[in-house]
């Protein structure tokens, strides 16, 4: 049975390609503040966990490295001289908290953000390198005032236009409860240059559409106006909110959140990605409006496998009535002409997030909801495919019941942790005096995919459906769902001291360098404190396991390739696209930080040996761009204040790799997406795949 299946392998239209090798080059440590409080000078305060790196850009012109510090100011590198990377003696304080970076031309922008007034765009004439390789500092032009919360900025190619993604991300006041501002897009028109002519600014609104239109297209809302009128007259002892203001002022854009974007081939329309409703909108640019909305849709897992289960252990298996939401963080566009027709693309990270407001949470563990023979949530109800009080061996919530019985053969696993959304995805609000359960959804899609944007929509063509995972534990059994963040910081270090006394991080980080909390007896140095990655194998299986957050496209050694890092475990992954139209198939699976399996993130910060943790910030950089010579992404990680650049290393002759399963392997593993395939609609994809598992 796997000779043949091995022998249908070959004939696929697109090989597995292997002349390319992809390795670590060198590694940078960023600081993150100033010893004595100051800000003079070259910034002189490192640590762990300062959120050094939060957002970063590399300037290929000038070779200048700019790292965004979540202390509210801008660290310049030269990377004239890589692996020798040099400091600049300056930094770039800014007034308000900084979200992203861009470069472009001869202009450094940056987005920052001052709730709860609008964001702006800080327009600086950038960092340049002198005759004598000095470096000069960024010189001021003015501020653009843009939509609230912007997050992410971008530029076209000829640096005219400047696009935000306004998230306009809600907050609670204890005095008037939520406030929530509209999500928007603003569209700058330059030049941006000059002061005294600022540039023509257009905001995109999202109030497109109603509720109900929303739904109905199987957009998410996390917290639609009919659950917020649910919520708000909710009687629970442990249950206070007040979302009254926000009721009498809702409109929908309020509850649609714009966090990434990208431009189609000819910078005409923008990709604008709205993590928390796992949708996409096309905006026209020259009209500034959004024309459409469309689901990224959900991923089945009672047909990929998923690992949910907390124990120690790397176990997938398909559960019947479980979906989640893709949710991605990045995208990336980029266009293939196949044959006489130019078709578009999208990649997503599918990386999850959700919303959380005072004692309101969109993310709820099974156990918090099913309770035995009762639902937590007063008048809320459940269909009886997911619920069945008469009987907690039937509905799909069975194994996430507080009452789950693993001795039952009807639930053979139990994980009342699993976390679900209580969106509109899982949940129906038509009636808000009594909302339905009517599937179950998790959050965070575990991988990454790839869309082809059509006349009628989005419609997916591949995804790398359970190999993030499988990967994962193949190759990194100790970082397999696990975790490190600022969390994880030494008690003692410069991160926790500059905290205040009363700060509840603070009080976290004890907590995770105890031992007798969550903490490990064993840190890696013989002593007790915060624990390395394997020591939280599986902590992250029931929430939103791999979580991906960007990705990134571009070309080397004269094909075409995608990039990715789970935010938590700091596992890598780089997919070949073939570049006749067929299915992504991986080269790569790497760590970011190997290390890290042993030792925790403050002793190898400490050692110099820690790799990235939480590297958000990715950029792909061509043959002409790279500091080496070589095709290569940097790897920015925000907790670590590291930057690492992989290379990508040709081989000579290229390497046609055809594998025929041997005997010890499973039928899974001949079906795995890494097969290259062309790209095809997920019904024909999952057809061949059914073919070959048969076969």
């Amino acid at each position: 049975m796997m000779m043949r299946s091995g022998l249908l392998l070959l004939l696929l239209p697109s090989l597995v390609n292997a002349k390319v090798d992809f390795t670590l080059n060198g590694r940078f440590y960023v600081p993150s503040g100033y010893k004595n409080g100051t800000t003079q000078g070259a910034p002189d305060l490192y640590g762990y966990g300062f959120g050094g790196l939060e957002s970063s850009y590399y300037d290929a012109s000038e070779k200048i490295f700019y790292g965004g510090s979540e202390l509210g100011f801008i660290t310049v590198t030269d990377f004239g001289d890589w692996p020798n990377a040099k400091l600049a003696p300056f930094d770039l304080p800014l007034e308000f908290d900084l979200t992203d970076i861009v470069v472009c031309g001869e202009l450094l922008m940056i987005a920052t953000k001052d709730d709860p007034n609008p964001g702006a765009v800080q327009v600086y004439q950038k960092s340049k390198r002198g005759e004598n390789g000095t470096l000069s500092p960024p010189e001021f032009i003015q501020s653009v005032t843009v939509g609230y919360g912007p997050d992410y900025i971008m530029a076209n190619e000829n640096c005219s236009i400047v696009a935000t993604a306004n998230e306009g991300e809600g907050y609670y006041d204890d005095t008037v409860g939520l406030v929530n501002p509209e999500g928007s897009v603003s569209i700058l028109r330059g030049p941006f240059d000059d002061a005294s002519s600022p540039p023509f600014v257009t905001t995109v609104s999202l109030n497109e559409w109603s509720d109900d239109e929303l739904i109905a297209q199987n957009v998410h809302l996390p917290l639609s106006l009919n659950a917020m009128i649910y919520y708000n007259s909710l009687n629970m002892s442990d249950f206070n909110v007040n979302f009254s203001g926000a009721i009498a002022n809702y409109t929908t854009a309020a509850v649609l959140e714009p966090e990434y974007m990208a431009w189609n081939e000819d910078e005409s329309k923008i990709y604008v990605s709205l993590q928390e409703n796992n949708a996409l909108v096309i905006v026209d640019v020259a009209s500034g409006v959004a024309e459409s909305i469309h689901s990224y849709g959900l991923k089945d897992h009672s047909k990929i496998p998923i690992d949910i289960v907390e124990d120690g252990a790397c176990v997938l298996q398909t559960i019947e009535g479980l979906q989640t939401l893709r949710s991605p963080d990045a995208i990336v566009a980029f266009s293939r002409t196949l044959g006489s027709r130019t078709r578009q693309y999208i990649l997503t990270a599918n990386e999850g997030d959700d919303l959380e407001y005072e004692d309101f949470a969109e993310r709820v563990s099974g156990g918090d909801v099913f309770v035995g023979a009762a639902l937590a949530y007063s008048g809320m109800t459940a269909s009886e495919s997911v619920f069945d009080p008469s009987s907690l061996t039937k509905g799909s919530s069975r194994f996430y019941n507080s009452a789950c019985d693993e001795t039952n053969e009807a639930t053979p696993f139990c994980q009342d942790a699993m976390r679900f959304t209580l969106g509109t995805s899982s949940v129906d609000y038509s009636n808000p005096e009594a909302p339905n359960i009517f599937q179950l959804v998790g959050i965070g899609g575990r991988g990454v995919s790839l869309f082809e944007v059509t006349g009628s929509g989005l419609e997916l063509v591949w995804d790398s459906q359970d190999e993030f995972e499988r990967l994962g534990c193949a190759s990194f059994p100790f970082a397999h769902n696990s975790i490190q963040d600022e969390e994880f910081s030494p008690v003692g270090g410069a991160f926790y001291n500059s905290l205040p006394a009363d700060d509840g991080l603070r009080e976290t980080i004890d907590e995770m360098n105890d031992p007798d909390e969550d903490g490990c007896v064993d840190g890696g140095n013989g002593e007790s404190g915060a624990c390395p990655l394997k020591e939280t194998v599986d902590e992250r299986s029931a929430k939103d396991g791999p979580s991906p957050a960007t990705v990134v496209f571009g070309n080397a050694c004269g094909e075409q390739y995608m990039a990715t890092s789970n935010e938590k475990n700091g596992i890598g992954y780089v997919y070949h696209l073939p570049v006749n139209g067929s299915s992504p198939c991986i080269l790569s699976t790497f760590h970011l930080s190997p290390v890290s399996e042993s030792l925790n993130a403050g002793l190898a910060y400490e050692a110099g040996t820690l790799g990235e943790v939480d590297a958000e910030s990715l950029q792909f950089l061509s043959e002409e761009d790279s500091p080496t010579g070589k095709a290569a992404i940097l790897f920015a990680g925000a907790w670590s204040s590291t930057v690492s650049l992989w290379e990508f290393n040709c081989v000579d002759e290229a390497l046609t790799v055809i594998t025929t399963t041997d005997a010890a392997t499973s039928d899974a593993d001949t079906t795995s997406d890494a097969v290259s395939t062309p790209f095809m609609g997920s019904a024909i994809l999952g057809a061949m795949y059914a073919l070959m598992s048969i076969l």
